[in-house]
This record gives structure tokens, sequence and C-alpha cells, in this order.
């Protein structure tokens, strides 16, 4: 099913099943500074449990942690404007929430895709059914290789499912990890229906503060291995700028158009799990008070168009839409 929205200067079609997104603005070679309407995705913190206590983690989240209520989820859904095309759902182990598949379900009823990342561990044949049957994207951490490869191996192979993904932490302290995934998608057959390998720049937050941004060099060898190796990869928005530095001016020309700069309160926005709006994860609980998104009226004009919000996008876009919090 192809999801369409249409304004003056603001138009989008999103593909359902594929999750092939096209975006333009008053002509088809116009690019929209902004979505004014609302967020195309949402990134949604559904619990702050997680069993793996991984030394890097920028959120700091233990065994122990608040989930969100389905009611609050509800509310915070059903407040959204009809832009909404995806959740990203944020969550540590698959069990900690025991309203996750509940909440997903929710997001089909209202056509939105749910999608999620998973940490690979406690994983059982009923939670990979219930992840074909509501996700439209899985990706998987790797923390653990072998729960990771294995989930990997389950969803893509016995559940059949494309759009399977592995997130790799990108940092100097992981660049032997990043190496041995690379040789390992060539030889492990657990990859053999991997999509691709998304690497997420680190951020010196939480219990990653001793993590450090990877050297210019040794990013650019493993962008290279990957693009003469024909590896599927992808990398968040923040780290845009940083690949588009360490490319050909041939490649540059040819994935230019595949890139996407920091869309934080642009085109994308996050709730935490009490329900509160900030720009994006990695700005929570810096020095700013999360807007209330259970509570408010009117999701645009109080929190998307909320004066907080708008200095918050004009300091990005002041920026270059590079990261204003981070040196990533």
């Amino acid at each position: 099913m192809i999801r369409t929205y249409r304004s003056k200067d603001y138009n989008y079609n999103f593909d359902t099943v594929t999750g092939y997104f096209e975006r333009w603005g008053e002509t088809l070679d116009d690019d929209p500074q902004m979505s004014e309407f609302g967020p195309e995705t949402l990134d949604c913190e559904v619990s702050e449990s997680c069993h793996e206590n991984c030394r890097f983690c920028y959120k700091s989240n233990k065994i122990s942690g608040r989930n969100m209520s389905f009611d609050t989820f509800k509310s915070i859904l059903d407040k959204m404007p009809e832009t909404l095309t995806q959740v990203a759902f944020g969550i540590g182990s698959i069990d900690t929430n025991p309203y996750l598949f509940k909440m997903m379900e929710y997001c089909r009823i209202k056509n939105i895709i749910p999608n999620i990342t998973i940490n690979g561990s406690r994983m059982t044949p009923q939670y990979y059914d219930n992840l074909k049957n509501y996700s439209g994207a899985v990706a998987v951490s790797n923390y653990n290789k072998n729960n990771c490869y294995n989930a990997v191996c389950y969803l893509s192979f016995w559940e059949e499912m494309k759009q399977i993904n592995i997130h790799q932490l990108l940092s100097q302290e992981t660049i032997p990890q990043i190496w041995e995934l690379l040789k390992d998608v060539k030889s492990d057959r657990r990859l053999e229906y991997l999509n691709a390998i998304v690497f997420l720049s680190v951020k010196q937050k939480g219990r990653g503060v001793g993590y450090h941004r990877a050297s210019d060099e040794d990013y650019k060898k493993i962008i290279d291995y990957c693009i003469e190796n024909n590896i599927r990869f992808g990398l968040d928005s923040c780290g845009a700028s940083k690949f588009e530095s360490a490319l050909s001016q041939e490649n540059v020309e040819k994935f230019h158009q595949f890139v996407e700069p920091c869309e934080s309160t642009l085109f994308s926005s996050y709730v935490n799990v009490e329900g509160k709006f900030f720009p994006c994860s990695f700005a929570e609980n810096d020095g700013e008070e999360g807007l209330d998104v259970v509570n408010c009226n009117d999701f645009v004009k109080d929190i998307w168009m909320n004066p907080k919000t708008i200095a918050w996008r004009q300091k990005l876009l002041d920026n270059g839409r590079n990261c204003p919090i981070y040196n990533v």
C-alpha cells in the first residue's frame, strides 16, 4: 500500500510494505527544509529495562526500569498528525514491556508501521512470530554475537522477513568488532539473508562517556570495504556528514540522494517512557524539560511548533543539520 501526503510545499509517498520513501516540495526538484504539518516518524521509548547492561549504553539502562503503559502509548499515537508513517519502538529486552505487541498492533490498526530494535536475547518462537506479524523492519543490536546472529537467522530465514538489519555501534573501541562482523557477513550462514548493517555513531552520554569517535582513517577503511565488497550498509542520520566526507567524489554523487542528515524536529520526533517530547533520544536530560505530549491539546500547535521546538530546530539548521550536541 502507498501512503501519500500532499500540500503546496511538502509532499511524500511511502510504501508501507518495502519502506521506500520519497519526499519533495513544490516541485520534484525541491527538497523541503522541514514538515510544518508534523513528523513522519516517531521514536517512542516504551521501556527502560534491559538485561544486557551494556557498558556503552547511552541510556544507562538496567534490568529494572519504567515501562510505558498501553493507555499512555495510545494517547500519544492518537495525538499524532496524519503525517506520521512509522514508529520506532525503543525497548531493551523483548519481554520487559508486556504491552509491546498490543502497541504494535494498535499502530497497524492506524496504518502506521511499527519498527523495532531488539538485543537478540530472551527470544522465544512466539516473540519471533509476533515480530513477523506486526513489524515492518527489525534491527538486532550486535551486543552478543551469537544472540545477534541467531536472531537475524530466525527472522530472515525461518520467518522469511525481508527488512532485518544489524545495528552496530561505531566507535574507536568497537573497530575490531566491526571488522569481525564484516567478515562474518561473507562467511557465516546465519547472516545469509541479512538486509544490511546499520552503523550507529557513538555519543558520549550515559555509560558511553568512555567511548570515542572513530578516526577518519578507520572509518574510511570500513566504508570503502563495504562498497568494494558489495556489503549492504546504512547509517544513522547523525553520521551523514562524516559518511560523505569519507567518499570519493564519484561515490558522493552516487550516494548523496540516499543520505539524510539529522532530521530531529524537521521530520522526526522522540517521546520518552513518560510521554515527554524531546528533539531526539540523545537530547533527553540535556538541561531542557520535555514537552508533555499526553496532556497536550494539539500536537502540532503545542509540541511540534512550540517555541522550544522551533528554537532547537533553528539551532540544528544553523549548524548545517549537523548534531548541535555531540561531536559525531
